[in-house]
């Protein structure tokens, strides 16, 4: 029960941060058509190259493509899915992270979400997995992915 406190009060915390902080993430011109060769892997390095261009540390880079990966995602479920999509990831995440480390998480999230929607919504696949290779600072992703159906909703419990 406590967890469960714990994990709702965090989910508040998150929300009124949210509210206080503005995004400084940069948006783009809406999405044109996809070319032929489309990757989504360099969809995923696009939507994170706000983040990219201002942190480089190798730990860093692998957790802005994690974050955008989990953005991607939760963007290909109805917006009044989404809230639940992510109270699950807050229920997975370490308990010593603060809230406002939470409420950082959910804002970057948002506005990733945001941008995927805006640059790529016609995009409609799912991102099972995910490799990032760095040599000599040169980034790598590459993506396995599943198509969706146009609407997604999650599993009741």
């Amino acid at each position: 029960m406590a967890r469960r406190r714990q994990a709702k009060h965090t989910r508040k915390a998150a929300k009124q941060q949210r509210r206080r902080t503005p995004s400084n993430l940069s948006f783009a011109a809406p999405s044109q058509p996809l070319p032929p060769d489309f990757k989504i892997s360099a969809a995923i390095l696009h939507l994170a190259e706000p983040l990219r261009a201002r942190y480089r540390e190798p730990h860093r880079l692998q957790a802005i493509i994690a974050i955008t990966v989990m953005a991607w995602n939760i963007a290909l479920f109805p917006e009044d899915e989404q809230p639940h999509v992510q109270g699950m990831l807050l229920e997975s995440l370490p308990p010593q992270l603060s809230g406002e480390d939470v409420g950082v998480l959910l804002s970057t999230m948002d506005t990733l979400i945001a941008r995927k929607r805006l640059l790529y919504p016609q995009v409609r696949e799912y991102i099972l997995t995910h490799q990032l290779t760095l040599v000599d600072n040169k980034v790598t992703l590459s993506v396995g992915t599943a198509p969706v159906p146009a609407t997604i909703q999650r599993r009741s419990s």
